[in-house]
C-alpha cells in the first residue's frame, strides 16, 4: 500500500492533474487523443468509459450491500443530501461566504442525522419504511446518481463533497489516534489457508491478486478521470496540485492502512461471516458458521446475533463488500477509548455513514464524469449532434445513459447468489488498473515531450509494475481452469448443472 501509493497512484494523479490544468480543464480522453494520436485517442476515450461504468456499479454494489435492511444506516445516509442542498443554498443565497459557519452547522446535522437513525431503527412506524431490499437500495443508488449527476455542482455536488471530505479526514485521523492510544491486537494471522489461491470472498493467488483488490488503496485509475476534467475545474492555482494531487492519494493509502488494521481487529470467524456469500458458505446463518467453523475460524450464530443486536442491526450475514467489517473493526476500537459497549451502535453507524458518504461522492462525481466522457465520443462522430447535446434535456438524456450503463451491473450484482462482489469486484480491480495503466501511459507521454527521457521512469516504474500484474490476473480471470477463478469455466460449469438438473440451476441464479 506504501509503496504503491508514494511511487504510483500518487504520481499518476499528480502529473495528470498538473496536465489537466495546463490544457484548459480537459478530460483524460482528450488529453490521450491531442497527446498519443487520434486512433490511441479514441481507443483510451473508450476504455476509459467502459471502465468507468464498471468501476461505478461495483462501488454503488458496496453500498447497497452496506445498507440493506439496516433503517438505521439508511435514514442517516439519506438525511445527508438535504443537509447538503440546504449548505449549497445557505452559501449562495442566505449567507454567501460563510464557509466555517455553514460547515459546523452542516456537521453538526449529520450527527444529529445518526442519533435520529437510531430512533427510526427503533420505532414500528419508521422503521420498516426505511428498511430496504437488496434490489430496492439499488434502485434508490440509481435514482441518486442521476440526480445528483445533473443538478447544479453548487447546489449538491460541492456542498455535499465538502462535508463529507472534512467528515473522512476527521474520522480517519481520529481511528489513526485511537488506534495509537487503544493499541488492539490483531485477531488475523498474516496468512491463512487461502494463500493457496481457494478464498472464500477472493480466488486467486497472493500474486497478482493481492494487487487487484487492493486498488484504490495504492493506485486508483479512477483518480485520473477526476484530477482531468472536473477537479481542474475548482482549483484556485497551481500550486495547490501539490497537497490535492500528490498529497491527496498519500491520505487514501493512510485509510487504506487504517482499514486493513481495523479489519484485522476482528475475531477471523467474524470477519468471514460477514464478507463471505451465502453461495459459498451457506444461505442459513448455521449453515454459514459451519463452513466457517470447519475452515479453522470458530464462530457460532450466538456470537453474530450479539454482535448484530450491539451495533443495531438485525444480521450481519453476507455483508459482502467490506464496507461493515471494516465499520465493525472502528466502532470496536472507538468504543474501547471511551464508552464501551453502549455506543457501539452509535460508532458503527458513524462508520457506515462515513464510509457510504466516500463512495455516494464517488457515484456523483464519477457519473458526471461519464456524462462528459459520452459528450466527448459523441463528438467523435458528429460534433453538431454533440453540441445539441449540450442543453438542458440533452444532458439528462446522457445522464440517464450512464447511468442506465452501470445499473445495469448494479442489478446483476445484487441479484448473484455470490453476493455480486465475488465476480465484480476482481473486474474492478481490474478494471480500475487498466484504467491507470492508461493514465500513466498518457503521462510518461506528456514527461516525454517535456523533458526528453531523463524523468520518465518516474512514470515508467508504476507502468510496467501494473501492466504486469493486471493483465496477468485479466489473463487467470478469463481462462483459468478453476471455476472459482476462472469466468470461462465458471460458465461452463453453470452450463454443465442446467443440463443435468434446469430447474434447480435457474432457482439458484
Amino acid at each position: 500500500i506504501i509503496i504503491g501509493a508514494v511511487l504510483g497512484g500518487a504520481v499518476q494523479d499528480f502529473v495528470i492533474l498538473f496536465a489537466s490544468m495546463r490544457r484548459d480543464g480537459k478530460s483524460l480522453g482528450q488529453i490521450a487523443r491531442e497527446e498519443v494520436g487520434t486512433v490511441g485517442g479514441f481507443t483510451a476515450l473508450v476504455t476509459v468509459l467502459l471502465i468507468m461504468i464498471i468501476l461505478l456499479a461495483v462501488i454503488a454494489l458496496v453500498v447497497v450491500n452496506a445498507l440493506r435492511g439496516s433503517p438505521w444506516g439508511t435514514f442517516t445516509i439519506a438525511a445527508t443530501m438535504p443537509i447538503a442542498l440546504w449548505m449549497g443554498i445557505y452559501l449562495r443565497y442566505i449567507r454567501p461566504g460563510k464557509v466555517l459557519e455553514c460547515s459546523v452547522m452542516g456537521f453538526a446535522l449529520v450527527v444529529l442525522s445518526i442519533f435520529g437513525g437510531q430512533w427510526v431503527a427503533e420505532s414500528s412506524t419508521w422503521g420498516p419504511v426505511f428498511s430496504f431490499g437488496a434490489m430496492g437500495l439499488a434502485v434508490a443508488v440509481i435514482i441518486y446518481g442521476y440526480c445528483a449527476s445533473v443538478l447544479p455542482v453548487w447546489l449538491f455536488l460541492a456542498p455535499r463533497d465538502y462535508l463529507s471530505t472534512f467528515i473522512k479526514l476527521g474520522v480517519v485521523l481520529a481511528l489513526g489516534v485511537g488506534i495509537l492510544f487503544v493499541r488492539p491486537e490483531l485477531q488475523l494471522p498474516a496468512f491463512t489457508r487461502f494463500v493457496d489461491g481457494t478464498g472464500p470472498i477472493f480466488a486467486g493467488k497472493i500474486f497478482p491478486f493481492c494487487f487487484i483488490t487492493i486498488a484504490c488503496g495504492a493506485v486508483s485509475g479512477f483518480h485520473s478521470l477526476i484530477s482531468s476534467g472536473t477537479t481542474p475545474k475548482m482549483i484556485a492555482r497551481e500550486s495547490h496540485a501539490y497537497p490535492v494531487g500528490y498529497g491527496a492519494m498519500l491520505m487514501e493509502s493512510f485509510v487504506a492502512v487504517m482499514a486493513m488494521i481495523a479489519a484485522c481487529v476482528l475475531q477471523p470467524g467474524v470477519y468471514f461471516a460477514v464478507n463471505s456469500p451465502a453461495g459459498v458458505v451457506g444461505s442459513t446463518p448455521a449453515a454459514a458458521v459451519a463452513t466457517i467453523s470447519n475452515w479453522g475460524f470458530p464462530v457460532t450464530v450466538a456470537d453474530m446475533t450479539n454482535l448484530a443486536k450491539a451495533v443495531g442491526e438485525q444480521t450481519l450475514f453476507y455483508r459482502t463488500g467490506g464496507a461493515p467489517s471494516l465499520a465493525l473493526g472502528m466502532a470496536a476500537i472507538f468504543a474501547r477509548g471511551g464508552g464501551g459497549q453502549a455506543v457501539l451502535g452509535f460508532w458503527y453507524h458513524f462508520a457506515i455513514m462515513f464510509e457510504a458518504l466516500f463512495i455516494l461522492t464517488i457515484i456523483a462525481a464519477g457519473t458526471r464524469v461519464g456524462r462528459f466522457m459520452l459528450h466527448d465520443l459523441m463528438a467523435q462522430f458528429s460534433r453538431p449532434t454533440a453540441k445539441k447535446m449540450t442543453g438542458i434535456v440533452g444532458v439528462n438524456v446522457v445522464s440517464l445513459v450512464v447511468v442506465a450503463a452501470w445499473g445495469y451491473f448494479l442489478v446483476q450484482g445484487v441479484r448473484d447468489p455470490l453476493g455480486g462482489i465475488n465476480s465484480l469486484w476482481p473486474l474492478f480491480g481490474i478494471s480500475n488498473q487498466l484504467l491507470a495503466s492508461v493514465a500513466l501511459c498518457v503521462a510518461t507521454t506528456i514527461v516525454l515531450k517535456m523533458h526528453g527521457p531523463k524523468f520518465m521512469w518516474i512514470t515508467c516504474g508504476p507502468l510496467v509494475w501494473l501492466l504486469s500484474a493486471t493483465f496477468t490476473a485479466g489473463w487467470q480471470k478469463i481462462f483459468a481452469p478453476e471455476p472459482a477463478l476462472g469466468f470461462l469455466a465458471h460458465a461452463n460449469q453453470l452450463e454443465q448443472a442446467m443440463r443435468r438438473s434446469p430447474s434447480a440451476t435457474t432457482a439458484a441464479l
